[in-house]
């Protein structure tokens, strides 16, 4: 078991290097030590990799619920807690037990350094910042993992482009964060920006204004995927014009270093995000002779990528927790057209398997019930 100064170097190495976690490291700290201790006396096996995953949980549903989201939409994700209790082969009784420690850290947690963060993050007009704070959630939550597509076909997409590995990873990051849809058609930012509304109930006056900032300024964000652009004026060594391949053009998009001025080329390839009504390079920029430019056509490019992402789930099938066996493309990408259904799938409530409604007395008969308020 870690002493309580090895968990914190522990803890702040699982956290971005600009997140400061002491507010509430000694918080996390002491559910790490009731877990460890229960893992010890009921767990067949041990993994102390596992309970930092499940800290990794709890504080993020205790802080912004996003790993809850996508637990609840889809189904390949599963019952994170029951999984991971499954997994060290725990009893019934012992799953119960983590899942109380889970729900009082909810309601028993002091302050919120990762909300901090986020939220200092987007107000802080520095587009640095707002990336690598939605960088960080595809590089390490391990739920949002669970929930991509087979990523091999962007990755060499970008790779390609690139031409070398590290580059092609960066540029796959800010795509995920900002041009990645969930199958509800809402990008991280759109669904952090929900979150950040609902944690509003539950926070004082001070914060709760902050919250409501920044998920406007998460909602006002647009981002282009990956496409050919032609510089048609150099403002600054760091600003230029560009025209896109369909004809629009983006006015001082900013750089985030000099562009020499003995570019090969007026042709690149770049993904562009508007935050805060500025426009910013996203990822890498590579640049593009005239020769190449027409092999880079956006839409072409990224209709094969989902095609070929979508065709990968078709044949891949996972099984339920009550034995139902479902391809990934239906989970990933279709809703219930009935949208009463599609209102509590969302929930993880599913009409076609053993459900709450079953224990009331079957289903409530088109009537929507709203849990919660």
């Amino acid at each position: 078991m870690f002493t309580f100064v090895q968990f914190s170097s522990e803890w702040k190495r699982l956290h971005h290097p600009s997140m400061n976690v002491d507010g509430d490291v000694a918080f996390f700290y002491e559910i790490y030590v009731r877990l460890h201790r229960l893992v010890e006396q009921e767990a067949a096996a041990f993994d102390e990799q596992l309970i930092l995953f499940l800290l990794l949980y709890t504080e993020n549903t205790v802080s912004i619920g996003l790993d809850g989201v996508y637990e609840y939409r889809y189904r390949s994700v599963g019952n994170v807690v029951s999984s991971w209790c499954e997994s060290l082969d725990m009893s019934a009784e012992a799953t119960s037990q983590v899942d109380r420690f889970v729900s009082e850290a909810v309601t028993k947690a002091p302050c919120s350094a990762l909300r901090g963060w986020m939220t200092a993050c987007v107000l802080s007009g520095d587009f640095s910042r707002l990336g690598e704070m939605l960088t960080w959630f595809p590089q390490e939550d391990q739920v949002m993992w669970r929930i991509f597509p087979d990523l091999r076909f962007r990755e060499m997409m970008f790779r390609r482009l690139t031409g070398d590995w590290q580059t092609a990873r960066q540029m796959l990051w800010a795509d995920l964060a900002f041009n990645w849809r969930d199958k509800r058609g809402d990008s991280l930012a759109v669904t952090i920006a929900k979150q950040f509304r609902y944690e509003t109930s539950f926070v004082e006056a001070e914060e709760k204004a902050l919250l409501m900032e920044a998920a406007e300024t998460l909602d006002a964000i647009h981002a282009e995927q990956l496409d050919t652009y032609t510089v048609i004026e150099r403002n600054n060594e760091n600003v230029l014009t560009l025209r896109h391949r369909d004809g629009r053009v983006f006015q001082n998009v900013i750089f985030p270093t000099p562009v020499p001025k003995d570019v090969p080329s007026h042709y690149l390839a770049v993904q562009l995000v508007t935050y805060n009504n500025k426009t910013y390079i996203s990822g890498s920029a590579v640049w593009l002779n005239e020769e190449a430019l027409p092999i880079w056509n956006g839409e072409a490019n990224w209709n094969d990528i989902v095609k070929k992402e979508q065709d990968a789930a078709k044949f891949t099938y996972f099984t339920t927790t009550f034995g139902k066996r479902i391809s990934l493309y239906e989970d990933l990408y279709t809703v219930p057209e009935d949208p009463e259904e599609a209102y509590y799938a969302d929930m993880g409530i599913y009409f076609d398997e053993p459900n709450i409604f079953d224990f009331l007395g079957g289903r409530p008969n088109g009537r929507v019930i709203y849990f919660g308020g």
